[in-house]
This record gives structure tokens, sequence and C-alpha cells, in this order.
């Protein structure tokens, strides 16, 4: 079975926010997850910072559409975090310098949760921490 891919908001934000700098980035990684058929697993509180992020920088409407485009995708699965995943992301966030957050560290913890390394983000702190920002950090 593949290791499955975990989604950062960053990641997100990117894919759908056509003038974002790493925009074209994101759509090839995407197309890479998609093309070798790695299960992508967003964390639940991941999708809400997303909608909300959204929300804020593009507008209501956005955040609607990709909220409904993403729950009613089948390519991805949204996972609920369990308060056991949610206490091992606190231990990583008291680890973790200041500039780091604390969706970061429940992205790893999921990440722990299902046995990868590879992550759908752009943020350097994943690779600090030994995990693979899929698609940057790997070969392509």
């Amino acid at each position: 079975m593949k290791s499955s891919v975990i989604a950062d908001t960053s990641a997100l934000i990117s894919l759908v926010s056509l003038s974002d700098g790493n925009h074209t980035e994101a759509t090839n990684i995407s197309n890479l997850i998609k093309k070798h058929d790695y299960p992508l697993i967003i964390p639940g509180e991941v999708f809400t910072e997303t909608i909300n992020t959204l929300g804020k920088k593009a507008g209501h409407r956005k955040a609607m559409d990709t909220a409904r485009a993403l729950l009613g995708s089948k390519e991805l699965v949204i996972f609920d975090t369990s308060p056991d995943l949610r206490k091992n992301a606190l231990v990583k966030f008291h680890e973790q310098p200041e500039s780091v957050s604390f969706t970061d560290c429940l992205v790893m913890a999921c990440a722990d949760e299902y046995k990868t390394k590879l992550i759908f983000g752009f943020d350097s702190d994943f690779r600090k921490n030994g995990y693979t920002r899929f698609g940057l950090d790997d070969q392509k």
C-alpha cells in the first residue's frame, strides 16, 4: 500500500488561489499525487483553517466553493483528529520555535499517525523536522 500524503493549509491555499506565488507548483504537485494515486489526507483542522483563510483573503464565495469541492471530492479524505493525536501535536508544538504553528505540528502528528513522511505543503519546517515536502524535497 502506498504511503499517504498529508495536506497542509499552505498547499491547499496555493492550489486554489490563482494569484498565489506557489499556485503553479501546487498544481503540479497535486497532479503528481493524483497521477501516482497517493491517498491525500486533510486533517479536519487544516480544512477549517483553509476555508477560514480563503474567506478572509478571497471572499466568502471562494471559501464556499472550495469547501464544497473538497467535501465532494473522492480523491481525498478529510480526517477527524483524535484527542491523542492533538496531544501528540501539542508535544511537537512545545518542541518547536515560535515560528511554527500548532496546525503545522498537527500535520506532522497526522503524518506520524498514518506512518508517512510525505506532506503536501510548502513550509520548510516540515523538512527541518524530518518530513518530506512531496514534490519539493523528493524526486519528482
